[in-house]
């Protein structure tokens, strides 16, 4: 059939390149889109005034804060995850809070309770 398999490698080599260059700017521009309309910033300043109030709260304070439908705010580990949608990775901040605090949503509401 074909002895010189030279094209084809060059073909197949193109098409690896071509889409590797189409991946990283779809991603570039999804990046530069999140931080022009300032949803990563959104994200940054909640979790750092959630941690403030949490951290400087005295125990039996209930703190009800309300979010955008889509915005979840989540507890995890030593710290808090803010994220708008199941997809999105969220802005991770660590607060180094206690066991004594509980986190759930009603609605649109979160409630964080400190015990």
């Amino acid at each position: 059939m074909l002895k010189d398999k030279r094209g084809i490698e060059l073909g197949w080599e193109f098409i690896f390149t071509l889409l590797f260059v189409v991946a990283i700017i779809i991603i570039i521009s999804f990046w530069i889109g999140s931080q022009a309309s300032g949803s990563a910033m959104k994200k940054q300043i909640l979790a750092k005034e959630i941690c403030l109030l949490v951290t400087s709260a005295e125990p039996g304070t209930t703190i009800m804060i309300e979010t955008e439908k889509k915005m979840s705010i989540i507890r995890q580990n030593t710290g808090i995850v803010v994220k708008e949608s199941e997809l999105d990775r969220g802005y991770f901040y660590d607060c180094y809070f206690k066991d004594n605090i509980d986190f759930s949503k009603k609605d649109d509401i979160m409630i964080i309770e400190i015990r």
